[in-house]
């Protein structure tokens, strides 16, 4: 019996609106779903995503070794996926990682069949969650709640994520097995 194609996932949305929460609860209900270590240019800190802190000088050297299936800049920081999530992928897994909005097109130029989510969460629900998360100040909070990123993208699927977290994984997880029995 032939190994059933995985899903490779983009996942997205605004800081504090649950993303890694949400793919750690996902990668917790689902046994082939492995969450895609990111290798990122800022020190590492205890109170975000698992990812390999590198400097500007060994990001690009994998970069030029060809280390990285999708890389991208954003907020002053160089981020990568590294190639080595394709042969789980391929083995039938699915795999999530945190993405970007503006790198989502040449993500799809690289990888046709890559599934994007949306974390979504209010205004509202979201200033609470960097408030309570205290890594800015108010000021700082209310410049990102300001700051709309237009993303149109037909495709994505959005979770919302502004209740119980157990229930954003649920629909989370029905999405993904929707696929994985060809439901869509």
């Amino acid at each position: 019996m032939a190994c059933t194609p995985g899903q490779l996932v983009c996942v997205l949305g605004p800081s504090g609106a649950g993303k890694d929460a949400v793919m750690r609860g996902v990668a917790a209900a689902m046994p082939k779903v492995h969450l895609a270590r990111r290798l990122i240019t800022r020190p590492t800190h205890n109170d975000s995503e698992d990812y390999d802190s590198v400097t500007d000088t060994d990001f690009a050297a994998l970069q030029q070794a060809g280390h990285f299936l999708f890389h991208w800049q954003a907020h002053g920081l160089s981020y990568g996926v590294p190639v080595s999530v394709l042969p789980l992928v391929r083995s039938g897994a699915t795999v999530l990682f945190n993405g970007s909005r503006a790198a989502v097109p040449a993500m799809r130029q690289i990888y046709p069949n890559l599934r994007v989510f949306v974390i979504s969460v209010s205004p509202d629900v979201l200033a609470e969650r960097l408030h309570k998360r205290g890594r800015e100040t108010a000021s700082e909070i209310a410049q990102r709640l300001q700051r709309q990123v237009d993303f149109t993208d037909e495709t994505a699927e959005i979770i919302n994520n502004d209740g119980a977290l157990t229930t954003s994984v649920a629909s989370f997880v029905t999405s993904l097995q929707r696929r994985e029995e060809g439901g869509e």
